[in-house]
């Protein structure tokens, strides 16, 4: 009979299997034997001289080309460095040959684990973004490192090594979770960095970067530099103009602080514009006689994206406009007056009257007449009275237009004009008049009764009534000879009765 394997590798027994574990090295995994268990007892496990010591092993398979068995002295050796993480198990079949007669065995070979492998990251490095409205305790990341290893040496415990300092999360040892310990505020602080580590049983260990980027959140309101504001402007300035520039800040970021700003009120006429850099201008021609005051109320909202709510801020806006000279006196005062011819000197004509709707100096109005007629009249220069100060005679100058000037006091000052026509009226200050102071008639004694003898004329200067001529026999027909009658044009024809 062949005589059966024996395994000096642990305690000698005869069997045609063989299981083995072996650590992650090389060496000399065993020493096999071909002989009676008599023989293998001997001392130092050596072979027999004779027949049993021309036994040739080889490995018929499973081998790999990771064992070796050595021909004559039946060591089986590892080739290379056995990796039990590309393989664990081995099943050899090992022959043994004498020359004559062979016996197989079977040799399962398990590679039992060294911790030969670091954990590692599923990731080079991992970045979470975190809304900054996340809920304290909320899952916010989770990591993965795996190890290679096998039992203690394969179990990963996860550590934060530094840099969170104020304990704003909190890191799951054995799963890699993360979660959030305390509420987050962008405006704060936008990111954390943590340096994490992951150790396996054995002591082997990585560490890794983890970034937290905290995202905004439109939790914060546009604010302006001040409540209110003012500001005066003269009321020329030119359209296009600046008049104001608003300092508005928004603690939030992105489109969460871009902001667009609006007149909300007190602007019906579309005087002012405003651009969203918050520049407040002129758009239309100001007139300070018009409307010399503005208050506005600018109004600013962030850009938030549609549905997210959209924060908004007021403030009060006051603009004084300052007078610019740019409208002349303007007459309010009668352009016709009626003066008695015999009005007496210094009496007041008319007054002349004149407003200014500029402001201050602008508004100041000084009256003069343009060309002073025979020096019949003066003005006051500040009350605008017309005064008398010649005589007047209708009969010789019935009516005057006088031409009064208004100029205020602006640099450079405005002016206007207006004529005012006095009406000179009359009084009974004229005689009549006859043609000629001495009229001869003569006549035959035997003139027939109702004959026009002679036709006198007499005019009177006054006006009216009071130049209409009555005429009549004063003296000199005692006897009611002749009788006078009037005519028209009037005149006075004589006739014999």
């Amino acid at each position: 009979a062949i005589p059966p394997f024996m395994n000096s590798g642990a305690k000698k027994y005869q069997s045609n299997l063989v299981t083995s574990h072996l650590i992650n090295k090389n060496y000399v995994c065993m020493h096999l034997y071909w002989g009676t268990e008599k023989e293998a007892e001997q001392e130092g496990c050596l072979l027999k001289e004779g027949a049993n010591a021309l036994v040739t092993y080889t490995i018929i398979s499973g081998a790999d080309d990771s064992f070796h068995v050595d021909p004559e002295s039946g060591d089986l050796i590892a080739t290379k460095r056995l990796d039990r993480e590309r393989r664990s198990k081995y099943s050899l079949l090992v022959r043994a040959d004498d020359g004559l007669q062979s016996s197989d065995m079977r040799i399962n070979i398990t590679v039992s684990d060294v911790n030969d492998h670091i954990p590692k990251f599923s990731k080079p490095v991992y970045s979470f973004d975190i809304p900054e409205d996340a809920t304290p305790g909320s899952l916010v990341a989770a990591i993965l490192a795996t190890d290679d290893d096998s039992g203690i040496n394969g179990e990963i415990t996860y550590t934060v090594s530094e840099d969170d300092e104020e304990g704003m999360f909190f890191l799951n040892p054995v799963t890699g979770v993360f979660n959030l310990t305390r509420a987050l505020d962008y405006e704060a602080q936008q990111y954390y960095i943590l340096t994490i580590r992951a150790e396996d049983g054995g002591g082997q260990f990585t560490t890794i970067r983890v970034y937290f980027n905290i995202l905004d959140i439109n939790d914060n309101p546009p604010v302006f530099s001040m409540t209110s504001y003012s500001t005066s402007l003269m009321e020329n300035l030119a359209p296009g103009s600046a008049i104001l520039n608003f300092s508005v800040t928004d603690a939030d970021d992105g489109s969460n602080s871009q902001l667009s700003f609006s007149i909300a009120s007190g602007d019906s006429m579309g005087h002012f514009s405003i651009n969203n850099s918050g520049v407040l201008s002129i758009r239309q021609p100001l007139d300070r006689e018009s409307q010399s005051f503005y208050s506005l109320v600018v109004q600013v909202h962030d850009m938030a994206p549609l549905p997210a709510s959209r924060y908004t801020s007021t403030a009060q806006v006051s603009i004084i406009l300052l007078d610019v000279n740019d409208s002349p006196p303007s007459f309010i005062s009668p352009k016709l007056t009626y003066i008695p011819e015999n009005t007496p000197i210094d009496t007041i004509v008319f007054k002349a009257q004149a407003t200014d709707p500029d402001s201050g100096p602008n508004s100041y109005i000084e009256y003069s007449l343009l060309r002073p007629l025979g020096n019949k009249f003066s003005i006051g220069t500040i009350d605008g009275e017309v005064r008398l100060i010649g005589e007047l005679d209708r009969e010789a100058v019935s009516n005057y237009t006088l031409t009064v000037v208004a100029t205020d006091k602006g640099q450079p000052s405005l002016s206007s004009s207006t004529d005012v026509v006095v009406i000179v009226l009359d009084i009974n200050d004229n005689n009549p008049l006859f043609a000629q102071k001495l009229y001869r008639v003569e006549l035959d004694e035997n003139t027939l009764t109702g004959t026009d003898l002679i036709q006198v004329l007499a005019t009177d200067g006054d006006e009216g009534t009071n130049g209409q001529v009555r005429y009549s026999i004063v003296s000199g027909d005692t006897g009611n000879e002749f009788l006078g009658f009037l005519s028209s044009p009037p005149s006075l024809s004589f006739h014999t009765l």
